[in-house]
Parts: structure tokens; C-alpha cells; sequence
């Protein structure tokens, strides 16, 4: 294909709306990151096409393609890839760091989107502390071309229509199955090859020849044309963050790009091309893949050291850092390398080194557990709090298993014991299971724990959650049943806890660092699509609590209710952290001014999560557990104590927290008599 100043014209507008988006440099774009679905259309017609066309004539050769792409990509990959390693060895959370090595490594094969989809979920950390999330398009992009120089061969043997037909065939289920995946596994449409693949085969549709020598009217084309920048600069404004995607939300501006793409090449002279060739759109679009490499980690870094938002002016600073970077990786190193006269040998040669380089250093950053001991003692302490979650099911069984199928337990406490009861609950089960496990031991005493992140422990409900989506949905109302059918026959066990984030369910929603997290309660006797207030949910929840604790009791079980941990709203271990890290602030003052709140918020948020549970206790006969008293004083509760940062976010404990409270947890466990001792924090 012969150079078109249109198309870097297009880049840019792609890079730019992917920029500005994460950037958040303009109001009203929540749509920005359609701009890589428009990089992905374009990739797919120039080099889509380029395979087309030399498997259709036969010259295709995988070496001389791959050399191609090689020299195209991996020099400036490389240097970025090695320089995030050197900012995360100086800024990064050991668990943050961690993370970044094994996305390291993944990029280099090609795999950094399948990590990130695997990562995706309730304890997923947030996209500004990983540098290289970004790299996922790349991965999507170089497994593409793996697999699509092998389906046009294939396509070519089955005659003249092999091509065309196979294109539409496979594109097609690909956006089917992204669709479908909307509805089942979002993070699964976002992230993978076969929900994405549609949009390059787009791309490449376009360019083989029967679409792109069509004869189609010049009134129509300039018509076509002019639509076309509606289709891509409508999402950019309308859609957000909480806008189905990709699926059929892709196509408008894929078929858009798609036609400036066809139209550009077919008719010349028009406004249109004419701004798209215009110097400027031309000079960004050709610096535009450096661009995409470097905007993430600026940001991502500059956010981290600041321990959040950069403000207007940080966003102006990584604006324009991100061009001279762009710019200077264009000139010394993407350039020379591109233009280079090498051989083949030396050019896989030198990616299998340079790979060998990025594995080596990330693998050796995961294995080293993110290198904590490159820290100070107090931020070390700090650091430790941010990964001391529990993480390791050991004595876990998953679903499907010989003793009790359809259900996936953990086994706690002592290993010969008989068990005698049950931990079930939500992520704050999950946070306990190092206490409850080590007081049970301590007892010899043994038990089952059941947990799922964000499913209410209750019987006869369902839940619609952002953080998680439909799997999960369907996931925590089947746990529901197969939890009660056990219970109806399991004899040893003679006490269950019921432990969760009560004022999560009741309230809706997350507060503070996470009240962007929605979730929504019904009860299985309702229509999953009647509407709730607040108060409404509330009373649902009540009554699914009441409900469940008289079905146990009825059955002959002692029921116990674990009352939520006080919520710390703006806090976290990670921010913490940043904020030390940075030099923001002292760890006293950063305590003082996100790692503490008033009792009196405290109760104000779980004021309707507690009314549930007395009602339970009262009525249903349950047993209160009470944690307040542990991080609280008469007026304020905080997330630091005697030995350091007790909480690992801002609703969940350490796991360190919840051995040292272990003592509160042996009432549903044992008979017992006398005050409950307690190494709880102190304040």
C-alpha cells in the first residue's frame, strides 16, 4: 500500500481520544477510549490487508513478515518495558510492583491481555497502579496476526470466495460472542481475542480487493463521509464508563473508521481528508504509537507519587511529557531501528535478547515479591499491611467436589477435628480466615468456611454488582442454594457465622474509595426488573436476614452475626503508602487526614445495616458479635493501631487484624464461658 496522509490523520484522532480520555483533559468524553477500537480498525486494514494480498499472490512469508513487525514495535516497547521497571523500583508498592513484573513478562509474549482479564474482579487494584495496563491492545493485536496469516491460507484454498466469506463468517461470531459476553463475562469481552477479533477482520475486510475496488456514487461517498465523523465523535462525547462495551456499542465507530478508511483511498480532494492531512493531525499520527506507549505509565506514576488526582496542571505536565518522550523515542529509536538494514536473523536475534532482557527482569521483580526490602522499616510496615490479605486456599476444594458438590469451602482449624461449624460470608470472610483458622486450631476445633467476594451470606436472594457482573451474579445465587441444601442434611456442624459488608447490601453501594461500586438486592419472589429505593433494599435485606437466621435456628443450628467492621471511607494501605512513598505526608498526618472518621458517620452508615441485625437476633434468635469496640473510641474509629495499619482498605482487615481479634470469633465456635479475651488493637 502506498502512503496516506489520511490515515495518520485518523491515528490521531484515535491516540488523542485514548489520551484525553484517561487524561480526563476535557469534560463530557467519557467515550474517549473508543480510540482503540479505531486503532485496531486501521491495523486491521493496513496490515490485515498486506497479508491479504501477499497470501492471495502467494509472496506471504511469515519471516519477512514478522521482521516487519519487530522492527516496527519492540525497540520502543523495550525501552519503555525497561523504564517502568526503573520508576517501580523506586515508587511502586511491593504488591504493586509485584504485579508489574508479571505484566512485564506478559507483554513481552504477547500475553499482557489475558493477565489482565484474569486479574479483573471485586480485589482487582485500580487502573492507576498498573503502568502497563495499556499493553493489553498490543496483546490482543500481535495474537491476531499470529493466528490470521494461517486462516487467509486456509481461506485461499477453498477458491475465490475463500477470502470474503471467511472474513464475514468469523467476523461475525466475533461480534456475537462480544455481545453475548457483555451479558456473561464483561472483562471477557473487553480483554480477549475472540470478542475483539471482529473489529481488525473489519479492517482487513475493507482493504481486500472486492470491498475496496466497489464503485459507489460520489454524492454518496461525500455523504457517507460526512456521517462517518458522527459515528466516531458521538460515542467519544455520549458513551462513559458505564456504557456496555464493546459488543455492539463498537460498531459505529468501526464502521466509521472503517469507511473513512475505504472512502480516503477511493476519492481524494475532499474536506474531510483535507483536515485529516492536514500537518499537524499527520505529525501526532505519525509519533501516535509512541504516544500510546508512554501516556499510561506518565500518568499512572505521576498519579501514584501524588496518591491521587495530578489536578489540572499535572494533567498539562503529563500532557506534555508524553509528546517529548513520544517524540524522542520516534527520533532515536523507532526510526533508526524501523529504516535499519538488517537481516532477518539479526532482527529475531536481537527481539529474543531484548525479550530475554524484559522476562528476566520482570520475572526476577514477581519472584522477589516486588523487592520490599528496598524500602525503609516504617514504610516496609506500611507496605506489608497493603498485601496482608488472605490469598492462599489452602484446604480449599472448588465446585464439584466428591464431599460437597456444587459448593467451593475451605477447611479451618485443626486437621483431624470433627467439624462442628460453619464460617459463611462475603470478601470480609475471606479477610478473617487467618484468625478464625488460628483461634479453631489454637481450640482443636474444626470447621468449614464458605465465602464468595460481594454475595451476601442469605438464603432465597439475588444480586445485580458492578465490581463483578452477571457470572458472578448467577455464581453467588447458585452458592445460596447449594449452601441451604447442605445444611438441610449436614448433621456435624452444630453453629454457624454469617459475616459481610451488612451496609453494603442495605445501603446499595460502596462509600468513599469505592462508592463507584453498585449493588443491587432483590429477593427470588420479586422480578429481577421491579425497581427499589434505598429503603426498599434495605427492608429486603432485613427480611433475607430474619429469614435465613429462623430456617437455621429451625433446623437446630446456633446462629451468630458478625457486626460489620467500622468503614474507614477514604482509606486504604495503598494510598497510604503513595502518600509516605511521595513525601506527601507523615504517616501520623496521612492517618489524621484519610484513615480516620467519626463513630458518629460510622453508625450513620450502618445505621440500617444494624437495625437488621438486631432485628435477626431479636426475632430469629441469633447472637451478636460485636467488632466496633476493637477500632473505635467514644468518638472516632480508626484504621491505625498499636501495631500499625490494622485495615487493608477501607471496609476490609489485614489479615495480622484478624489474628490478633481472633478471640471475638470462638463464641460460634465453642461453648463458651467467661469474657472473651482479645489482643485487639489499641488505641
Amino acid at each position: 500500500m502506498t502512503y496516506r496522509a489520511d490515515i495518520d490523520g485518523l491515528r490521531a484522532i484515535a491516540v488523542l481520544a485514548v489520551i484525553f480520555y484517561h487524561f480526563k483533559l476535557l469534560v463530557g468524553f467519557g467515550g474517549g477510549y473508543i480510540g482503540v477500537d479505531v486503532f485496531f480498525v486501521i491495523s486491521g486494514y493496513l496490515i490485515g490487508g498486506i497479508i491479504i494480498d501477499e497470501t492471495a499472490n502467494g509472496s506471504f512469508s511469515y519471516v519477512q513478515f514478522y521482521t516487519r513487525r519487530i522492527k516496527r514495535l519492540f525497540a520502543a516497547f523495550l525501552v519503555v518495558g525497561l523504564a517502568t521497571a526503573a520508576l517501580g523500583w523506586w515508587l511502586l508498592l511491593p504488591a504493586d510492583f509485584r504485579a508489574a513484573g508479571k505484566s512485564l513478562v506478559a507483554c513481552t509474549v504477547f500475553l499482557s491481555n489475558v493477565i489482565f482479564y484474569r486479574d479483573a474482579g471485586y480485589f482487582d487494584a485500580g487502573s492507576v497502579t498498573k503502568p502497563l495496563l495499556h499493553t493489553w491492545s498490543l496483546g490482543v493485536e500481535e495474537q491476531f496476526y499470529l493466528f490470521f496469516p494461517v486462516l487467509m491460507r486456509l481461506s485461499v484454498r477453498t477458491g475465490r470466495m475463500g477470502i470474503p466469506v471467511m472474513l464475514a463468517a468469523v467476523g461475525l461470531l466475533s461480534l456475537a460472542d462480544s455481545q453475548h459476553l457483555l451479558s456473561t463475562d464483561p472483562a471477557a469481552s473487553f480483554f480477549l481475542l475472540p470478542s475483539r477479533g471482529w473489529e481488525l477482520l473489519l479492517g482487513a475486510a475493507v482493504a481486500q480487493p472486492r470491498i475496496r475496488d466497489l464503485q459507489i456514487p460520489a454524492g454518496w461517498v461525500r455523504v457517507l463521509t460526512y456521517s462517518s465523523l458522527g459515528g466516531l465523535f458521538i460515542p467519544m462525547v455520549f458513551y462513559t464508563d458505564a456504557t456496555p462495551f464493546p459488543g455492539l456499542a463498537a460498531v459505529p465507530c468501526c464502521l466509521s473508521t472503517a469507511w473513512l478508511l475505504w472512502s480516503g483511498r477511493r476519492v481524494t480532494g475532499t474536506r474531510v481528508q483535507e483536515i485529516l492531512s492536514a500537518r499537524i493531525p499527520v505529525a501526532i499520527g505519525r509519533i501516535s504509537y509512541s504516544l500510546y506507549l508512554w501516556h499510561w505509565p506518565i500518568y499512572v506514576y505521576m498519579a501514584y507519587y501524588a496518591a491521587g488526582e495530578i489536578g489540572w496542571i499535572g494533567r498539562g505536565i503529563a500532557l506534555v511529557l508524553t509528546f517529548i518522550l513520544a517524540a524522542l523515542s520516534l527520533r532515536f529509536v523507532e526510526r533508526p531501528i524501523r529504516y535499519a538494514r538488517c537481516s532477518p536473523t539479526v532482527v529475531f536475534a536481537s527481539a529474543i535478547l531484548g525479550s530475554i532482557v524484559l522476562c528476566g527482569v520482570g520475572y526476577v521483580i514477581w519472584r522477589s515479591d516486588g523487592a520490599p526490602d528496598r524500602l525503609s522499616e516504617q514504610t516496609k510496615i506500611i507496605a506489608y499491611a497493603a498485601g496482608d490479605f488472605f490469598q492462599v486456599r489452602d484446604q480449599c476444594w472448588p465446585e464439584n467436589n466428591s464431599v460437597l458438590p456444587d459448593i467451593s469451602y475451605c477447611w479451618i482449624g485443626a486437621p483431624n477435628a470433627t467439624e462442628k461449624f460453619l464460617i459463611w460470608g462475603d470478601s470480609h470472610a475471606r479477610a478473617m480466615r487467618d484468625g478464625i483458622d488460628q483461634v479453631a486450631r489454637e481450640h482443636g476445633l474444626g470447621g468449614l468456611i464458605i465465602w464468595a467476594a460481594g454475595c451476601m451470606p442469605a438464603f432465597d436472594i439475588r444480586k445485580q454488582e458492578s465490581a463483578t457482573g452477571p457470572r458472578s451474579d448467577n455464581a453467588c445465587a447458585a452458592q445460596d442454594i447449594a449452601v441451604k441444601t447442605m445444611l438441610a442434611h449436614r448433621n456435624s456442624i452444630k453453629k454457624v457465622l454469617l459475616l459481610g459488608r451488612w451496609a453494603y447490601y442495605t445501603e446499595g453501594r460502596g462509600t468513599g474509595i469505592d462508592q463507584q461500586n453498585l449493588i443491587r438486592i432483590t429477593s427470588m419472589a420479586d422480578s429481577p426488573s421491579s425497581s427499589t429505593t434505598a429503603a426498599d433494599q434495605a427492608t429486603i435485606v432485613a427480611r433475607a436476614l430474619l429469614d435465613t437466621v429462623r430456617w437455621l435456628r429451625e433446623r437446630g443450628y446456633e446462629v451468630y452475626l458478625l457486626e460489620q467492621m467500622p468503614e474507614i471511607e477514604a482509606y486504604s494501605s495503598r494510598k497510604l503508602f503513595q502518600t509516605v512513598r511521595g513525601g506527601q505526608a507523615s504517616v501520623q498526618d496521612a492517618i489524621a487526614q484519610f484513615g480516620t472518621t467519626t463513630r458518629a458517620e460510622v453508625e450513620r452508615r450502618q445505621a440500617r445495616a444494624n437495625e437488621a441485625l438486631r432485628l435477626a437476633a431479636a426475632n430469629g434468635g441469633a447472637t451478636i458479635l460485636s467488632t466496633h469496640e476493637l477500632f473505635c473510641r467514644s468518638d472516632s474509629c480508626s484504621a491505625w493501631s498499636s501495631f500499625g495499619p490494622a485495615y487493608f482498605d477501607n471496609n476490609h482487615v489485614t489479615s495480622s487484624t484478624s489474628r490478633r481479634i481472633r478471640q471475638i470469633f470462638l463464641p460460634a465456635m465453642i461453648q463458651f464461658s467467661g469474657p472473651a479475651g482479645t489482643d485487639a488493637p489499641k488505641k
